[in-house]
C-alpha cells in the first residue's frame, strides 16, 4: 500500500486534507486487533463528536476473518464502501491486484497524483 500519510491520518483528516483512513488485520484468537494496527481509541473521540465517521467491514479469508476499519470525514462515506468492496474482491481473488488498483486505493485515500505515481513506479 501507498503510505505517505502513515501515522498522520487523524490530523490530516481533522484539517480536511484526507478523506479516508483505512486499517485492517486478521482478527486474532482473542478477538481484538491491537490498537497499534487499528487505532480505534485514537479516533473514537472524533467519531463520538461526529467529526469523523467510522465504518467496519469483515469477511472470511484463507487466513481467518479480515477486519477493515475505515474512518472518513463527513460526506465521504462512499470512499469507505468502495475501499472495502475492492479489498474484499482482491482477497477473494475476484479482482487481480494491479497498478490500477494502487491508483484507485491512492485516490480513495486522498493521496496526491505525484505520491501515487511515485509509488506505482517504485514497485
Amino acid at each position: 500500500m501507498i503510505g505517505p500519510h502513515e501515522g498522520t491520518e487523524l490530523p490530516l483528516m481533522l484539517e480536511g486534507k484526507k478523506p479516508l483512513a483505512a486499517f485492517s488485520d486478521i482478527i486474532p484468537e482473542n478477538g481484538k486487533v491491537a490498537e497499534e494496527i487499528i487505532p480505534e481509541k485514537l479516533f473514537k473521540p472524533h467519531v463520538v463528536a461526529e467529526k469523523i465517521n467510522r465504518h467496519e467491514h469483515q469477511f472470511q479469508t484463507s487466513m481467518g476473518i479480515m477486519k477493515i476499519v475505515c474512518f472518513t470525514i463527513p460526506d465521504e462515506n462512499w470512499r469507505a464502501k468502495s475501499y472495502c468492496f475492492f479489498r474484499e474482491k482482491i482477497h477473494k481473488k475476484e479482482i487481480e491486484y494491479t497498478d490500477t488498483m494502487d491508483v484507485i486505493f491512492g485516490n480513495l485515500l486522498g493521496y496526491s497524483k505525484v505520491d501515487i505515481q511515485g509509488f506505482v513506479k517504485q514497485e
